[in-house]
């Protein structure tokens, strides 16, 4: 029980520290903000950054606990996802292909419903299949 609240802590911690990190106007400080935040809650930007999206489930089931392993593929999803839009192209796209599938896994096999991960799912298909000359969400 106490494992689960401190777990829900961290996860709360993440989300108001990736939020401050979006709201450096720098792109060099968001970026540097954006990059601690995978060492802190995942390990390596590196590896992250370089693995599929397969060799980085793998990963994650094989560092963390079952309990955690869904919410460590959405902070990293929810990672990609923001980096995905300061990044030039084709890193862009290519964060928003690797975080589409982490959301819709995590979206399968979560048990809490959340408008917001769906929102972004929808938003990454039209940012995909849109091409970059009509990425409305941009």
């Amino acid at each position: 029980m106490y494992q689960q609240d401190y777990f829900i802590r961290v996860i709360l911690e993440f989300f108001k520290a990736l939020s401050r990190a979006l709201t450096h106007q720098d792109m060099d400080k968001r970026s540097e903000a954006i990059h601690d935040l995978y060492r802190q809650y995942l390990g390596s930007y590196e590896f992250y950054q370089n693995a599929t999206t397969e060799e980085a489930i793998e990963q994650i089931t094989t560092l963390y606990p079952e309990e955690q392993q869904y919410q460590r593929m959405e902070m990293l999803a929810e990672l990609y996802y923001a980096e995905a839009e300061y990044r030039p192209q084709p890193i862009g796209e290519t964060l928003l292909e690797r975080a589409l599938p982490l959301f819709e896994l995590v979206d399968r096999h979560s048990g809490t419903y959340s408008l917001g991960r769906l929102e972004k799912i929808q938003s990454i298909h039209r940012r995909i299949h849109s091409g970059p000359d009509n990425q409305e969400e941009k």
